[in-house]
């Protein structure tokens, strides 16, 4: 009973932040459906491993980072590093802004056309960095502990995905015009 009401709860408050993130990951409703499901079936498996005063959503969004990873292992092979339990706890403090915001809107009220098309062509790898630093306002130490790899790791991936960012964007603007 306390482990329902624990997964209800989880879901009701932190439910569209999860959705969002897993959105804006996979770039397509039906998988990050999956995902945040996927998710939340770990929660409810996990419920006890959660420690009160840390941060859930830093805490799930490690899960649905972690499933995605394993599925585009899954599909391409990918990703080779070794990923870290997800029941791992983390210490995080601070809202994110895109947690009750819905994706949607964000994008249509903050990205221009040539921005949403370029981060839509970055690799997912690339896309999950300049999303966790850029949009949800991660710190890097935050980030290599949602992703699992040092800071330097973070900064070096997230130095290429901005430059690479860049570029399309570029690209898309003078193709716009």
């Amino acid at each position: 009973m306390e482990q329902q009401a624990f997964l209800e709860g989880a879901i009701e408050q932190y439910g569209k932040a999860t959705y969002n993130y897993a959105l804006r990951l996979t770039g397509n409703a039906a998988d990050a459906s999956d995902l945040t499901q996927e998710a939340f079936i770990r929660v409810f498996r996990a419920w006890q491993s959660f420690k009160p005063g840390t941060s859930f959503l830093s805490w799930i969004y490690r899960i649905v980072t972690n499933l995605h990873r394993d599925e585009l292992r899954r599909r391409k092979g990918r990703y080779q590093e070794e990923i870290p339990e997800d029941h791992e706890l983390h210490r995080f403090s601070g809202g994110r802004p895109l947690a009750i915001q819905p994706i949607e809107e964000y994008i249509e009220g903050e990205l221009s056309e040539p921005l949403s098309k370029a981060l839509a062509d970055l690799t997912p790898e690339q896309r999950q960095m300049v999303l966790l630093a850029d949009v949800e306002e991660y710190s890097y130490q935050e980030i290599s502990r949602i992703v699992g790899c040092s800071v330097g790791t973070v900064r070096s991936r997230l130095h290429r995905a901005r430059g690479q960012l860049r570029q399309l964007v570029n690209r898309y603007t003078k193709s716009s015009s």
